[in-house]
């Protein structure tokens, strides 16, 4: 069979390529807002100063470090709707979507309490003093709206999990466009307000997040989803939430210190200066934006392999996690031919109206950074795919051990050797980082490959092995 014909014929199979695209496409936009708009956000504060652009970065990841913990736990609903969905119990829908939400107010307080210490931390992080200035004010607003972005996260699993991704995917874009237009006003103190620098940038992203959460408040208390996926049933369910918690606490524990780590690791090569910092940055604000299309893939895989397995349809699952495998190779081959040959047209958007002594310093290590990306790009597709399929099952707590050890032997430890003790660079440092990556996409994939997950579910129901 040619290439054209096996595409013909996979194109609109159950678990093919119409399927995957409709599903992943606005998940791509969606999964990425807060992608989106902290690179929005830094995007900005390169024109306004180095000290806001260099602070930007690790404030923003460390605060999404922290939440990652619920965000992992409390968008683990996507699951449970999927195969709720997929087998056909829809009044159990509504009140699993607001136990997340119920989740969402723990992680909110929690993090309005670790805001209290932000001096503290950014002290302890050791940054030069003018950057710790700009990090305190980013993080401490950032975590003063930690409800908005939980709940979020929470409501979207609605409608994701039914694969209606179109609306979450409106609404993210909405919640884009406020991020844009008040950090124009806000960061340059334009049309006569304030000139509040890296203050305004999160205020923004605040603002933003609360606009999306009372959307998505507003659409899913209609009655149309109340008579049917009992979605004013907000007294809380512990038999559910038990089970979200079992599930969903070791894929919000596995994304905490998979997130922690990369936040580790840009505090540990801050250390090394403001040049090394700002090339950092760059490159994984690039890393980010360019591999948004993964993450979206990878949440639309679990959303897939959860409704097909919720059909005991296990063999169509498997199809859908090959789909995504395909899509992905041809995706990675455009980006490392860019990332080795056109790193430039990646740094041009920071260095324009940056100031042009320091971005002539930073450029040739970002370039190199890139290159680094383009390593990447080999194995962090196929890990994030993996796992999402076994994940998709409710294989939670297998991708925990994996991710927790292989974040703290192979990258947390070594990276303070390589940087701190040894003193070796900015390049052994993130030679560290890849290869930790590698070795994960190969854990996945071997797990993967054992067929275990076509056996588990998270919800209750007799299981036919597909």
């Amino acid at each position: 069979m040619n290439i054209f014909a096996y595409i013909q014929a996979k194109w609109n199979a159950s678990g093919g390529y119409s399927e995957f695209l409709k599903l992943a496409f606005p998940l791509i936009i969606s999964t990425g807002a807060w992608s989106i708009q902290n690179f929005i956000n830094r995007f900005f504060l390169a024109w306004y100063s180095t000290n806001a652009f260099a602070a930007a970065q690790p404030a923003a990841t460390l605060n999404f470090a922290i939440m990652s913990i619920f965000i992992g736990t409390l968008s683990y609903v996507d699951v449970f709707v999927s195969q709720y969905y997929g087998n056909k119990e829809y009044k159990h829908i509504g009140p699993a979507v607001w136990q997340s939400v119920h989740l969402s107010f723990v992680g909110a307080v929690i993090l309005f309490v670790i805001s209290l210490f932000s001096q503290n931390i950014f002290n302890f992080i050791g940054h030069a003093p003018e950057v710790i200035v700009e990090e305190v004010k980013f993080f401490r607003i950032l975590c003063y709206g930690a409800l908005f972005v939980l709940t979020s996260y929470a409501f979207s699993g609605f409608y994701s999990g039914r694969s209606k991704t179109r609306i979450v995917l409106y609404i993210n874009a909405i919640g884009i466009l406020i991020n844009i237009f008040l950090d124009y006003l806000l960061i340059f103190g334009n049309f006569g307000l304030p000139r509040l620098g890296i203050e305004g940038a999160a205020i923004a992203s605040i603002i933003a997040s609360f606009a999306m959460c009372a959307i998505f408040l507003f659409l899913i208390i209609q009655k149309k989803y109340a008579s049917k996926y009992s979605t004013r049933t907000l007294t809380p369910d512990f038999s559910i939430m038990r089970r979200l918690i079992k599930f969903g606490f070791p894929n919000g524990l596995q994304f905490f210190f998979d997130v922690g780590s990369f936040t580790f690791f840009i505090l540990v090569i801050g250390t090394l200066g403001t040049i090394e910092l700002s090339a950092t940055n760059i490159a994984l604000n690039i890393y980010h934006m360019v591999f948004m299309p993964v993450i979206g893939c990878g949440i639309a895989t679990s959303i897939l392999v959860g409704q097909y397995l919720g059909r005991n349809k296990a063999s169509i699952a498997q199809k859908s996690v090959r789909t995504a495998v395909e899509l992905i190779c041809v995706y990675v081959a455009i980006v490392v031919l860019l990332d080795i040959f056109v790193p430039n047209i990646f740094i041009y958007p920071f260095s324009k109206g940056a100031e042009s002594a320091l971005i002539g310093q930073i450029r040739p290590v970002a370039v190199n950074l890139i290159r680094f990306i383009a390593l990447f790009a080999l194995f962090d597709p196929l890990s994030i795919i993996f796992q999402s399929a076994i994940k998709g099952a409710g294989d939670t707590a297998f991708v925990m051990k994996v991710l927790v050890s292989a974040a703290v032997v192979l990258l947390i430890i070594p990276i303070y050797l390589v940087v701190i003790k040894f003193h070796m660079g900015i390049y052994a440092g993130w030679g560290v980082i890849t290869f930790y990556i590698a070795v994960l996409a190969v854990a996945f994939f071997l797990r993967y490959k054992s067929n275990k997950w076509k056996k588990m579910r998270v919800i209750e129901m007799n299981v036919i092995d597909g």
